[in-house]
């Protein structure tokens, strides 16, 4: 039985959505607090996710759901070596290029929520503006006729883009990125994605 410690509101929710497309038998734990020394022993940065596989434990989110598609070969993570590397290359874009500029601006509504004051409006316009410079990038892959990021299978690629830009899109004018607009589309219409969103986390055990 695989472990996976923490909840959606997180890059966590991108490892369930692949342990859910591989419908590999899991469990969710909640992680109250994440300096506890149980939990540094498994991560010593004190972040999530995590996950534990008998003795084997593992940290970040594309780490993991590389190891997962590997424990069960298939679609998700195709042996071809070019589409391989369409999967790494926009996993890289992804959290090198998206997630860098949304993990800053959700780190400062954080902050300004816990200070009890408004985000530095400044700060959150310019993520803004550079996802918005970024994801060009992608339109013109998707708009040349991919239907995902390593062409017409949807893989783990997906998943890793996917999650940041879901994130994202809402505080954006998607008018102006059709094609990514449309595949975000096909990928959360996913079932897997769909039983993600629905899972009740707080009857999860700590």
């Amino acid at each position: 039985m695989l472990t996976i410690y923490g909840t959606r509101p997180s890059r966590v929710a991108r490892c369930l959505w692949t342990l859910e497309e591989l419908r590999l038998p899991y469990r969710q734990l909640a992680v109250p607090d994440k300096r506890a020394p149980a939990f540094l022993a498994l991560n010593p940065m004190g972040k999530v996710p995590v996950l534990v596989d008998g003795d084997f434990v593992l940290t970040e989110s594309v780490a993991i759901n590389a190891y997962l598609a590997a424990l069960k070969p298939g679609p998700l993570l195709p042996e071809a070596p070019r589409l391989r590397a369409r999967i790494d290359q926009w996993t890289s874009w992804a959290i090198t290029e998206v997630e860098f500029h949304f993990t800053v601006m959700v780190r400062e509504i954080r902050r300004a929520g816990e200070a009890g004051g408004a985000p530095d409006a400044t700060l959150v316009a310019t993520c803004l503006q550079g996802v918005q410079e970024t994801l060009g990038a992608l339109e013109t892959h998707l708009a040349a006729g991919n239907a995902y990021v390593a062409g017409e299978d949807f893989t783990i690629g997906d998943i890793n883009a996917a999650f940041p830009i879901a994130g994202i899109a809402p505080r954006i004018d998607m008018k102006a990125f059709p094609a990514i607009a449309g595949w975000l589309a096909r990928c959360t219409a996913r079932p897997a994605w769909q039983r993600v969103l629905a899972i009740d986390e707080s009857r999860l055990a700590a």
